[in-house]
């Protein structure tokens, strides 16, 4: 692929560069929000780049959220962790202080496509009590309002013989027996200890336990077209973070490309962020025909970015296109299941 020189795309890669240094919104991690204050807090994470706050004040959504809602949410009313017996696990309460913003959900993309992503920030407006599990003294998981947005949709969107890799809490498997578009949910787990835990302390809890299938193994050993074929939604969550998250879409990726449309991963957008910086700076390196360092960790990646563009023989000639390839998600997964 070839970038055209133009001060539209000039313009267009300067933004994108000095979008990439703006964490501004960092900065409200743990602030204090008042109603009294709320308003003009909004319009400083306008500022700081939260696009939810750039229309007519009038359509702003609150920055806080209804404890009394979130007690009351399916799992967290129903699936009872405190009754969780097991060697490996334990089981403690956490106070979440009200009035203080926190991460609700996964990164949201920028909607000018500008790599300008950001975090939706909110607090609860009351203080509660949430569950915090350890395996063998480690945090394990906590059951919080931000588990429970980045799955909903997944478990929404599940229909027919639906499979998940990685069991955590349940979270995602309760809410999808719930749908009744689901006839089956199969979970492949590689702990031991997971399963057992989960057969023996959730899974009496679910209302449809009928609905669900445990297999013990890798991920890896079952991500394939074989097993794969077999189910209508797809739907991966074995990282901690956008961090790790990326690296294991690319290995899943590069051994097996399953159809994007029954294809899902737990916070693909935050994975993706790091992705998209990767792509910008081989736009780079294509505009300005020059070569591009990244840390040893992210050279594949490069590799695998510089692979795909590499088959595409046309010029491109408007901002429009590099914005398509920097936020198609269908795009961004072919670079990840590029193999080099």
């Amino acid at each position: 692929m070839r970038i055209e020189h133009n001060s539209e795309i000039a313009s267009f890669l300067s933004r994108c560069r000095e979008n990439l240094g703006n964490n501004s919104l960092n900065e409200y991690l743990d602030h204090k929000v008042t109603p009294g204050n709320e308003t003009y807090l909004r319009k400083k994470l306008a500022k700081a780049g939260a696009a939810e706050f750039f229309g007519p004040e009038v359509s702003w959504p609150s920055l806080f959220l209804s404890s009394e809602d979130w007690l009351k949410t399916p799992y967290h009313s129903r699936i009872h962790l405190e009754k969780i017996e097991d060697e490996h696990f334990s089981y403690e309460t956490m106070r979440v202080l009200p009035g203080r913003l926190f991460n609700l959900d996964e990164v949201q993309p920028d909607p000018r496509r500008e790599l300008n992503d950001w975090m939706k920030l909110r607090a609860m407006d009351q203080e509660f009590e949430t569950s915090v599990l350890y395996q063998d003294d480690d945090l394990w998981m906590i059951d919080a309002p931000s588990e429970a947005l980045t799955n909903d949709p997944m478990a929404e969107a599940a229909h027919g013989n639906a499979l998940t890799f990685g069991l955590g809490i349940g979270y995602f498997l309760y809410m999808a027996s719930l749908n009744p578009k689901t006839e089956c949910i199969t979970a492949v787990e590689k702990s031991e200890s997971v399963i057992r835990m989960f057969e023996t302390s959730l899974l009496p809890q679910f209302d449809h336990p009928e609905k669900i299938r445990l297999i013990h193994g890798d991920a890896m050993d079952y991500w394939n077209e074989e097993f794969l074929s077999g189910f209508d939604t797809i739907y991966a969550d074995i990282w901690q973070s956008g961090d790790d998250g990326l690296f294991w879409m690319s290995r899943l990726l590069s051994q097996y490309h399953p159809d994007d449309e029954k294809t899902f991963f737990w916070i693909e957008e935050s994975c993706l962020v790091a992705l998209r910086t990767v792509v910008f700076l081989h736009f780079e390196e294509l505009y300005y025909r020059c070569e591009r360092e990244v840390s040893e960790d992210y050279r594949p990646l490069l590799e695998k970015t510089r692979a795909y563009f590499r088959r595409i023989d046309k010029t491109i000639d408007s901002v429009d296109a590099l914005k398509h390839f920097l936020y198609d998600r269908t795009v961004l997964r072919a670079i990840l299941g590029e193999t080099i």
